[in-house]
């Protein structure tokens, strides 16, 4: 999530070069109010920056389906 404290914006942004400059094909979904182990139905250590969130949870598989469906299309 955009607010995950474990992966500070600035390492973000190092990703996003990293891969253009290696010609990747990549995208990147940011969900808002969101931090670490959002996908985790047992992750509640707010104060450690864990914390499940059923909205980006949902968003993030439907993500994911759209993106299986993208590369494995017949």
């Amino acid at each position: 999530g955009h607010d995950d404290p474990l992966v500070p914006p600035a390492q973000v942004a190092d990703f996003q070069t990293e891969m253009t400059r290696a010609g990747a094909d990549w995208q990147l979904h940011t969900y808002g109010n969101t931090v670490h182990a959002f996908t985790n139905p047992l992750a509640s250590d707010v104060a450690a920056g864990y914390q499940f969130s059923p909205t980006a949870n949902r968003r993030a598989w439907q993500a994911t389906e759209n993106f299986f469906a993208d590369i494995f299309k017949q």
